[in-house]
Formats: C-alpha cells, sequence, structure tokens
C-alpha cells in the first residue's frame, strides 16, 4: 500500500531555508577523495540514498570511510585482490553507476556492478564504448549498454578518446574523474552536444578544488591528470536542484522566501534556472550571502525555453507553468524520458492531475494553465521519482484536495524536503 501526503490550505510562504548539501558535489569529492593519497575530510556532506549507494561501492572497493563531527572523512587506497569478483550496488543513482563503471575499470580488482530494476534500464552504452577505446574490459551481463557488468579492474590506459555525451554529461563526467586513477590520465573530447553542459563544469571545479591538473585543447578536449597537490578538506556547497522549489513556493503560494547556503555565483546547471523562474513572474533578489524569491498568487507568466543544460529543474518550472495563464513549452529535453522516471511523459500526467493540459513529443513538453477546478481527492503521483515528488508538493499548495503519492522518494536526494517546506507554509 502506497502512503500519501496531504497538505492542509496554505495563504502564502514565508520564511527562511538553509539549502541542502549539494548531491552532484558530494558524489564527486566522494571519488575524488577516495582515490587521494591521503585521509581528507568532507565537511558538510550530503546524506542521502544516492551519496550512501555510491559511498558504500567505494567502501567496497577499499576506500576507508568514518564519521567526523563535520561530515565524513576517507581515503584510498582503492582496489581489491580478490578472486571472487566484488558486487557493487549503485542502488538507484546513475550518477553512481556512471562514476562508478569508469572508476572500476581504473583500479585494481574484479567487479561487478549493478543497481534497481529502473537503473539496469537507463543506458550507459556511449560510456562503454569510451572505455573500450582506452583498452577497459568490461562486459555487459544483460542487454548490451546496460547494467549489469563485469568489470576487470586495472585494464583503463593512457588514452586520447572520444565520448557522446548527447543523452548525458555524466559519461564525460565518469571518464573526467577516472582519469585521476590512469597513470599520465586521459584526454577527453566530447563528440557532438552535451547534455546538462554545465555539470561537467562541477566536476572540472572540482578536480581543480582538489588540486588536479585539468587543461583545454583548442578541438574542444578536457586532459585530466592527478596533481601533487593533496586537499585534506573539502566543504560541499548547497544544492540548487533541491532549493529552486522554495524559490517556485512564491510564484505558487505568493509571499517571499530566503534561502542561504548556495555559492552565488554559481556555475552550477540548476542556478540557470532562476532566470528562467524570474522570467514568469518571480522576483529575486542575488547575493553570497541569500539567494530572495517574492512572488504573487496567480501573476504567473507562461514561458518557452529551451532546457537542455538544467533537466532537474524541468519538474519545478513543470509546476509554475501549470499555474501561468497560457501555454508554457520547455524544449531539448529528451534526456529526460532516461531519468529516474520518463519525466516528460510523468510531468504532463502530473500536471493534467492537477488540472492543467499538457503534451508531449519526443523531446518537448508543453503545458497550459492554469488549472481547473478538481472536485473531490486529487492525486499526485510522484512514480518514485524525487524530483517530481517535489513538483507534486509545490501542485498541492494550490490544488485543493491533493494528496501526493509515495512522498518518501525525495530521500534520493532530499530526506528532509518536506520538514523544510513545512517552516514556510503560511496556513489560514
Amino acid at each position: 500500500m502506497r502512503d500519501f501526503l496531504a497538505f492542509p490550505s496554505v495563504r502564502s510562504v514565508s520564511g527562511t531555508v538553509h539549502a541542502p548539501p549539494s548531491k552532484s558535489a558530494t558524489n564527486r569529492a566522494l571519488v575524488l577523495a577516495a582515490l587521494s593519497s591521503e585521509r581528507v575530510e568532507l565537511v558538510h556532506p550530503l546524506d542521502s540514498e544516492d551519496t550512501r549507494a555510491l559511498a558504500g561501492c567505494l567502501e567496497a572497493m577499499g576506500a576507508v570511510i568514518e564519521r567526523t563531527r563535520a561530515g565524513i572523512a576517507l581515503g584510498g587506497p582503492l582496489g581489491r585482490s580478490e578472486k571472487k569478483p566484488i558486487v557493487l550496488d549503485a542502488g538507484a543513482s546513475g550518477t553512481a553507476a556512471r562514476f562508478l563503471a569508469a572508476l572500476a575499470c581504473a583500479v585494481p580488482g574484479r567487479y561487478v556492478l549493478t543497481g534497481s530494476p529502473r537503473l539496469r534500464e537507463r543506458p550507459i552504452g556511449e560510456l562503454l564504448a569510451a572505455l573500450r577505446h582506452a583498452g577497459a574490459e568490461v562486459e555487459e551481463g544483460g542487454m548490451e549498454g546496460f547494467l549489469p557488468l563485469s568489470i576487470r579492474g586495472g585494464s583503463l590506459r593512457r588514452a586520447s578518446i572520444e565520448v557522446d555525451a548527447s543523452r548525458s554529461s555524466q559519461f564525460l563526467s565518469a571518464l573526467l574523474l577516472a582519469g585521476v586513477a590512469v597513470d599520465g590520465g586521459l584526454s577527453v573530447r566530447p563528440e557532438g552536444p552535451i547534455a546538462s553542459a554545465p555539470y561537467v563544469e562541477t566536476t572540472l571545479r572540482t578536480l581543480v578544488d582538489f588540486g588536479h591538473a585539468v587543461s583545454r585543447g583548442a578541438s574542444g578536449e578536457i586532459g585530466v591528470e592527478r596533481g601533487s597537490v593533496a586537499l585534506r578538506s573539502y566543504e560541499v556547497p548547497g544544492d540548487w536542484s533541491s532549493a529552486l522549489p522554495f524559490f517556485a513556493a512564491t510564484g505558487i503560494a505568493g509571499g517571499e522566501v530566503s534561502v542561504t547556503g548556495l555559492r552565488w555565483p554559481s556555475p552550477d546547471a540548476d542556478a540557470l534556472a532562476l532566470d528562467a523562474i524570474e522570467s514568469m513572474g518571480v522576483a529575486t533578489e542575488r547575493n553570497p550571502a541569500a539567494i530572495r524569491a517574492r512572488g504573487d498568487r496567480g501573476s504567473l507568466a507562461p514561458v518557452c525555453l529551451l532546457a537542455r543544460d538544467f533537466p532537474d529543474a524541468v519538474p519545478v518550472l513543470a509546476a509554475l507553468a501549470a499555474f501561468a495563464d497560457g501555454e508554457s513549452r520547455f524544449l531539448g529535453i529528451g534526456h529526460l524520458r532516461l531519468k529516474e522516471s520518463d519525466r516528460i511523459a510523468a510531468l504532463a500526467t502530473l500536471a493534467e492531475a492537477a488540472g492543467a493540459r499538457a503534451a508531449e513529443q519526443a523531446g518537448e513538453l508543453s503545458i497550459t494553465g492554469p488549472p481547473r477546478r478538481r472536485n473531490g481527492t486529487v492525486r499526485l503521483a510522484t512514480f518514485d521519482d524525487h524530483r517530481l515528488a517535489m513538483a507534486a508538493a509545490l501542485l498541492s499548495l494550490a490544488v485543493p484536495g491533493a494528496l501526493i503519492e509515495n512522498p518518501g522518494c525525495v530521500t534520493k536526494s532530499y530526506p528532509g524536503f518536506f520538514r523544510d517546506l513545512e517552516t514556510i507554509l503560511v496556513r489560514g
């Protein structure tokens, strides 16, 4: 039986929320700390299902992890000499699976990489092709281009390779991170457009923060090689993806909200979505101390956006679009069909359940608001997708009688989401 969550009537939103630690930064820092020659303390890392899955796999590969007062400390060396393959279960984390696939090829050992049923449906073929070009010995245990994988560790060699990252920037990021573990490093050139390209910049920034050498060539290739500086401590920044719902809430319910703990200016992918939220009618004030948003209920405008670079923001923007007066279109988002759910189809279903109209194409979603009033109970499905649960929460703020299905799936990235949302709701 599914759990449901209902919010009583909300008059507006008001207050301050501290952003949770970044999932993207935590995952990248976990890999680089595990590859470090010295123990590295991660200060304020995110503790979620995804980050726990990655940390557990790194531990199985030889990393030593311990709790500290400020977070966790970990270090290598990575690699196992056991003859029996070590099972790496990435759970439902696509990031962990892609990072581990490349990393396991670079460090000694024999590994079997697997994950949840949905994760085994998410593609990894482009990454495998690039890894094999650099000498990696990896075999699929089922369908070609999908998990589970059998990997002979330590087979990845110094090389100049190309990777098709048009369906996921994680393919490129995985290779760049693994380059630290390869003697002489790796040179990687993206072939064609990069989906969610700003996430690659997050990877490069984290590599530099950890002291590794990063270079860029005239033809677009990126070189990575282990650096000589040993980082001892890394503070994880706030998560823009998880902060966006609080800004959007001001446009749906009306009111003013501040979010602290975010880097500004920021190269993060979903920081780009703040401009989109503002163009829909939410006023923002941005400075390093806090990002503030202010909105009026019933004053949202539709938008037409190329949203390829900030895919995790699309559920939040779609929720806003459901309350705008007119049609909003989100273009260049075909890779959303390969996430924790088929997010294009799921968002269309969610918007229609709330009373808006929706239509989808291969790489496009349109939503027309405002929603028609629905009588009786409105069930908002989350499709076991954390970002869809956050979008459903936003819809429920202005849809009387809404029930959010399986709200607990937010533990994948933001276990405290509903608790923090509750703190800014004004009743009455």
